[in-house]
Order: structure tokens, then sequence, then C-alpha cells
């Protein structure tokens, strides 16, 4: 058996093991339109304070989610949305992350 654990793909089975115990269900939107909405698992929390530095204000959310699932869709735009608890967010800054040249996480500045 091949161990995964160190791997990308190891990485991104690991997270979307937790978004799937601990996430939320959130659509994304490239523009404020349902149109080409998908709707994915993440993890979503306020930043804390010692977190409020360059572009990142009070009431901002960071939200966290996995490449598994927008194949299609993308990492979603600065300027897109975020739909948490039927509340448009608009994206500030989206940060994909890779390991190895793979895309394994994206993080997320929410503001709204």
């Amino acid at each position: 058996m091949v161990d995964l654990s160190d791997t990308p793909a190891g990485t991104i089975a690991r997270l979307d093991d937790a978004l799937s115990r601990r996430g939320q269900d959130v659509k994304l939107r490239k523009s404020n339109t349902a149109t080409g909405e998908v709707t994915v698992k993440a993890r979503v929390r306020f930043y804390k304070p010692a977190e409020l530095v360059g572009i990142i204000q009070q009431g901002d959310s960071k939200v966290v989610i996995s490449p598994t699932g927008l194949t299609s869709f993308g990492v979603p735009p600065a300027n897109g949305y975020v739909i948490v608890d039927d509340i448009p967010r608009r994206i500030i800054a989206p940060t994909p992350i890779r390991v190895a040249g793979t895309l394994v996480r994206i993080e997320l500045q929410v503001r709204g």
C-alpha cells in the first residue's frame, strides 16, 4: 500500500475529511448571480485580532475550501462571492496553496 500522507493527494484527502466533519456548506459564485454557482464544504471563521493586518479588516472572515469538486469552477476570483448562511460575502483575496505544484487548499478572505 502506498503512503499518501506526505503527498499532495494525501494533503487534499486530510482537508476533505476535516471539512466533511467540521465544515459547512457554502456556495461559490464568480459574480453576484447564481449562474455557475457551486456548493462546497468550507471552514468559516472570523480573523483573530492579531491577524488584522494589511487589507484584513475587523469583520472579515477566512474561508478555507478544498480544490475537490472545483475542476470546472476553478479558484474563486477576487470580487467573486461566497454565500454563507444565505448571506453573500465578497471575496477580497483568494490564496491558492500548492504543494509540489498541485493545488491542495484555497483560503479566501471575505467581507460582508
